[in-house]
C-alpha cells in the first residue's frame, strides 16, 4: 500500500504577532481546502513541533489540537522538527487511518530560543558551559573548516547562492540578495560564524493531508508518494567528532533502502542548512557531495532557499518537505530528497518523495 500526499497548507513565514494557533489553524485550514475534503473526514493528526525543551511552552497539543480540528479525534504529538512527524504520520496511514493530518508548527518569536534550549543539555557536564545552539554550531563549523582547510570566501559563497533562491521564493521569510563581502564583513556571533551564515528565527507553519493509496488516488489527480523513510540519533554527549554528521548519513541509508532509490535517481534536494557549514556537511554527508567539498555541488539543492532563508523553529523541516511537494506536483521533477535535523547536532530525519 502506497501513502500519497494530496493536499498542503501553508502560514506566512514571518513574525507573527497573532497567537500561534491562529497561524497554525490558517494552515491546516487551507491544507484541507487543497485536498478538497472537510475537516471530518481527517481520521487522525499528528501534530509536530517543539514543547517544553525547544520553545518553553507546555503541552502545546492544547492550542494546536483544535486549531487543526482534532477535537475528540485521535491526535499524536511529536515535539521535534516536525519533519520527525512524518514518519508517525505514514504509519499512522499504514496501520488503518484513511486520511491522516500532519500539522508543523513554529513560533520562536515568543521564546529565547538559545536559553531555552540550554534546558535540553546536561546539568552537571554541559549546562554551566553555557553552550547555546549557537556557540555548539560554531564549534562544529570551526571543526569542519579546519579539518578540510575550507575557506570563509566558500562559505560565504554559499549563502550569496541560498539568498538568490530565497529571493525567488514568494513563501520565504528572508529575500534579499547579498554579496559576499556582505556576507564577510557581517558581524562574528561566535566565532567562526557570522550572523549572515547562520539560519535566523522565524514563525510559520504547514499542514500536510496524507492518504492511503486508494483515496489518495480518488482526492488528487496528482499525489505525492512517500517512498523512503529514515531517521537516526547520535550520542547525546559532545565526545564525538565534530566535523561530520553520521546520524545524517544513516538516515539517509534508511530512507534509501526502504525506497529502492538510488542517488542518481534523486532530481533535487532540500536540506536543513542551518548553517552555510551545515549545507556543506549535510551534502557531504548524503553522498552527494565530496568530503570537505560540498561547498562545490552545483546540483539542485534548496530551491526554496533552505534554511538559511526560512527556520520556523518546529516546522522547518516541514517547509523543506513541501517545497519538494509543490515541485513534483507541478512536474518540475520526478523524484526529491527532504532532510532536516535537531538538537546539538544530534538527530537527522529524510524523507524521499515520488510522484
Amino acid at each position: 500500500m502506497r501513502i500519497g500526499i494530496v493536499g498542503v497548507g501553508f502560514s506566512e513565514f514571518r513574525i507573527h504577532e497573532e497567537p500561534f494557533y491562529n497561524v497554525a489553524f490558517l494552515a491546516a485550514k487551507r491544507a484541507l481546502e487543497d485536498a478538497g475534503i472537510e475537516r471530518g473526514e481527517v481520521d487522525s493528526f499528528i501534530l509536530g513541533g517543539y514543547d517544553n525543551l525547544g520553545v518553553g511552552r507546555t503541552i502545546s497539543n492544547m492550542y494546536t489540537a483544535p486549531a487543526a480540528g482534532a477535537y475528540l479525534r485521535h491526535e499524536i504529538r511529536v515535539s521535534d522538527d516536525a519533519l520527525f512527524a512524518l514518519p508517525l504520520a505514514f504509519m499512522k496511514v499504514k496501520s488503518g487511518s484513511e486520511i491522516t493530518m500532519l500539522l508543523a508548527f513554529g513560533h520562536s518569536s515568543e521564546t529565547p530560543i538559545e536559553l531555552v534550549e540550554l534546558q535540553s543539555l546536561d546539568p552537571f557536564f554541559h549546562r554551566p558551559f553555557n553552550l547555546s545552539l549557537p556557540v555548539f554550531f560554531a564549534m562544529q563549523s570551526y571543526a569542519y573548516r579546519e579539518r578540510y582547510g575550507v575557506k570563509e570566501e566558500k562559505i560565504a559563497e554559499v549563502v550569496v547562492r541560498m539568498r538568490e533562491k530565497g529571493a525567488k521564493n514568494p513563501r520565504a521569510y528572508i529575500r534579499e540578495k547579498v554579496s559576499v563581502e556582505d556576507v564577510l564583513s557581517s558581524e562574528v556571533v561566535s566565532s567562526p560564524l557570522r550572523r549572515l551564515e547562520m539560519a535566523e528565527w522565524c514563525d510559520g507553519c504547514v499542514a500536510f493531508i496524507l492518504a492511503e493509496e486508494t483515496v489518495a488516488r480518488r482526492l488528487s489527480d496528482s499525489p505525492v508518494w512517500v517512498s523512503g523513510l529514515g531517521w537516526s540519533a547520535e550520542n547525546y554527549y559532545f565526545d564525538r567528532s565534530l566535523h561530520d554528521l553520521p546520524f545524517v548519513a544513516k538516515s539517509a541509508e534508511m530512507a534509501f533502502k526502504m525506497s529502492g532509490k538510488e542517488r542518481k535517481d534523486v532530481e533535487a534536494l532540500e536540506i536543513s542548512d542551518l548553517t552555510a557549514d551545515y549545507y556543506c556537511m549535510i551534502l557531504e554527508a548524503l553522498g552527494f557531495a565530496e568530503t570537505g567539498r560540498g561547498w562545490e555541488f552545483n546540483g539542485d539543492v534548496n530551491f526554496s532557499g533552505g534554511a538559511l532563508c526560512t527556520n520556523a523553529y518546529g516546522s522547518t523541516g516541514a517547509f523543506l518537505l513541501a517545497s519538494i511537494v509543490e515541485r513534483i506536483r507541478k512536474g518540475e521533477i520526478e523524484c526529491g530528497m527532504a532532510q532536516s535535523m535537531s538538537g546539538y547536532a544530534q538527530k537527522s530525519c529524510v524523507a524521499i518523495l515520488e510522484g
